[in-house]
């Protein structure tokens, strides 16, 4: 898609739509703009120039050109129907051609998750009180106690904090607003590192707010995180594949197996629907058996 062609003056007008009216994530607008694009080429080389010319089966012939993965397909679909949609809405087109287009089904893949006891071990892991494992201990601590995001985590500031009533205030996806509460144990390891650990961080030329710091007095972006995460997951003698969001998947598995009701882990974790948590009521089949079987009077 060269500048002068007709879809990019229309993808701009879009990626401005999905940041400053929707409030997208930067992480999702960039991916539906580039979807877009790459839909626009797509278009351009069929000599489809005018959005009112586009119909379902020029949807269906770019989603076939791919080979994509389901979950690939399946984003492209709502890029593209958010795309025309937005069209339409403007007066460019005078339906929408993808509403028609169905999603290929995909199944959910279930989450990692460790036990509880992988999770202690990974928590005691940082060992010292030296500032940086006092620093990793709180950030696990706090990980593991809201299930927050790793955005959500990193992005965390002083004043979004309340050690004393135990709750932070985040904002999540779409910047959705919520507060979420911690124990006494995440509590007394943020406590530990804000009290000393710190404030060893800070630089004089930086006047920053967030609450984990880096070696250079940084915030931590998603991939120093994850790298921390890693480091610290060899040290408990974990060897199964983990990321951030392994926490979050494990804070809400235990939190669900402790009897926990589905509408508050949905609270808790900021999901819009209560379909996205509903995955986690496949992780505990396990742990359901073995409760039935030790409690049920017919089980055995």
């Amino acid at each position: 898609m060269t500048a002068t062609s007709p879809w990019a003056a229309l993808l701009g007008r879009f990626r401005d739509h999905l940041a400053l009216e929707r409030r997208l994530s930067d992480h999702t607008v960039r991916a539906y703009a580039e979807d877009i694009a790459q839909y626009s080429r797509y278009l351009a080389g069929q000599r489809v120039t005018e959005p009112e010319r586009v119909g379902p089966a020029d949807v269906e012939r770019f989603l076939s050109t791919g080979g994509w993965a389901a979950s690939t397909a399946a984003r492209k679909i709502a890029a593209i129907r958010a795309f025309h949609e937005f069209l339409r809405r403007r007066g460019a087109t005078g339906d929408n051609p993808a509403r028609s287009v169905r999603s290929p089904r995909r199944s959910r893949p279930l989450p990692d998750v460790l036990t509880v006891e992988q999770v202690e071990s990974l928590l005691g892991a940082p060992r010292g009180e030296e500032p940086q494992p006092v620093r990793d201990r709180a950030l696990l601590e706090l990980a593991y106690a809201t299930g927050l995001r790793a955005s959500e985590l990193t992005g965390l500031r002083l004043e979004e904090i309340d050690l004393e009533e135990g709750l932070v205030r985040c904002r999540g996806k779409r910047q959705r607003e919520r507060i979420v509460p911690f124990g006494t144990k995440a509590r007394d390891a943020v406590a530990r590192y804000l009290e000393g650990a710190r404030g060893t961080f800070l630089r004089k030329d930086r006047g920053e707010g967030a609450i984990f710091l880096t070696r250079f007095g940084r915030p931590f972006t998603r991939m120093g995180y994850w790298k921390l995460l890693q480091a610290h997951a060899r040290g408990a003698g974990i060897e199964q594949a983990i990321s951030p969001h392994t926490l979050r998947h494990s804070c809400a598995t235990h939190l669900l197996e402790g009897g926990c009701d589905l509408r508050v882990v949905q609270e808790f974790l900021g999901h819009r629907s209560i379909e996205t948590t509903q995955i986690y009521t496949h992780l505990d089949r396990n742990y359901l058996r073995e409760v039935h079987t030790k409690f049920h009077p017919r089980a055995s």
